[in-house]
């Protein structure tokens, strides 16, 4: 499962283990400057009774899947003071 490291996936993982599932657990790098120890949440996982976690490097993909989503015409609109990006569909 995505795991974010937060309350949510966090007691979801452990939810699933007391009931006899063997959560394996993914945590995206997608170059957040927001997530200082991003290293550090597949332990948390671990922790919380992920059979596995592993740290995956998705910056290259997303940048990719970014320039093509602006070569396709996302962009982003602002409303009632709240902003949307990439609100085109795609595909």
């Amino acid at each position: 499962m995505a795991f974010s490291g937060g309350l949510d996936t966090s007691a979801a993982v452990a939810w699933m283990r007391e009931r006899g599932a063997l959560p394996y657990c993914y945590t995206a790098d997608l170059g957040q400057p927001d997530e200082p120890e991003l290293d550090q949440i597949p332990d948390r996982a671990l922790q919380y009774g992920a059979e596995a976690a592993r740290l995956v490097d998705c910056r290259e993909e997303l940048v990719r899947e970014g320039l093509i989503a602006l070569q396709c015409g996302a962009f982003h609109i602002t409303t009632a003071g709240k902003t949307y990006f990439n609100t085109t569909p795609l595909g």
